[in-house]
């Protein structure tokens, strides 16, 4: 089996059954998002191609937070359904590899406190006053680090 082209020929017939529903299913703007994540998701369970793992989860995170927007307001649920979606590409990966890239923690952990901090008055200011802690928190980490890993032999050249 030809690797290369299973990825875009799986992802050309999911667009195609995806856009012929549309012609006659109404569908809202977080289910379309949902159903193109499966797009990328289903290659991404097959393949286990990362580059696969992050367009999926970043479509189903702000599809999830625009399903949620019929009941609460959009400013408070896209930030944080987007903040879970870049969330679940680190805990994804970290469940299928057992290892995973911290980058997507930043932007999803930014976006869901924006997104609390937009619905919940007095989450707001706990974070304006308590932001520095956050710093305190990642310092600690890194001498944590620094006292209890061990540090790898280095090779001479």
């Amino acid at each position: 089996m030809d690797r290369a082209r299973l990825i875009p020929g799986l992802i050309l017939i999911a667009l195609g059954i995806v856009f012929l529903l549309f012609q006659y299913f109404e569908f809202g703007p977080g289910l379309v998002l949902i159903l193109l994540a499966v797009v990328f998701l289903a290659p991404y369970a097959l393949t286990r191609s990362y580059g696969l793992l992050i367009p999926g989860c970043i479509l189903a995170g702000i599809g999830v937070g625009l399903m949620f927007e019929r009941g609460a307001r959009s400013d408070v649920t896209v930030p944080i359904g987007l903040g879970i979606g870049f969330l679940a590409i680190y805990a994804i990966q970290l469940i299928v590899a057992r290892a995973s890239h911290w980058w997507p923690l930043i932007p999803g952990g930014i976006l869901v406190v924006v997104g609390i901090a937009e619905g919940v008055p007095q989450a707001q200011m706990w974070i304006e006053k308590g932001w520095p802690l956050i710093l305190i928190v990642i310092g600690l980490a890194i001498l944590a680090g620094t006292f209890f890993v061990k540090p790898t032999a280095k090779r001479e050249a």
